[in-house]
């Protein structure tokens, strides 16, 4: 049975685990980030290679490398909330690494650590509201831990 995602919460920590299990990501600390939206598909993309074949005149194709989503945030925009604070500070770093923590309403994590980029105001106009958005490329596969 498929649920919502209503109650679902956005966290930011500076740097990445020591490592990539439950215990390494619960040791940061979290801010968490006010006013979700949208987050967008978390996961791995990979690399298709193809191999061709004279003998039968096919080429097939084979999993390559897999490569880290850049996923898209938007969330209602205020100014004063440390989170977005955080996050605006964050996409304006050369390069640095931070993780993200998205929290389901039943206490599911999902932890994602990568690059945050591309910190935007939303559009402007008589029928949109003031948001911001960013996107985090992932340089690491994503860790999911069950709530306990």
């Amino acid at each position: 049975m498929s649920e919502n995602d209503i109650g679902l919460t956005v966290a930011i920590a500076t740097g990445v685990p020591a490592t990539f299990d439950a215990a390494g990501f619960e040791a940061l600390t979290w801010v968490v980030i006010v006013h979700p939206i949208t987050v967008g598909e978390i996961g791995d993309a990979h690399e298709s290679i193809a191999v061709p074949n004279l003998t039968t005149g096919r080429t097939r194709t084979i999993k390559g490398a897999a490569v880290g989503a850049t996923i898209p945030f938007t969330f209602g925009q205020h100014k004063a909330d440390v989170g977005q604070i955080a996050v605006k500070a964050a996409c304006a770093t050369a390069g640095g690494e931070y993780s993200f923590r998205v929290t389901n309403l039943a206490g599911d994590d999902e932890y994602i650590s990568g690059v945050p980029m591309s910190f935007k105001r939303s559009e402007r106009s008589s029928s949109s509201y003031a948001g911001i958005a960013f996107s985090v490329s992932m340089n690491y596969a994503p860790v999911e831990v069950a709530a306990a």
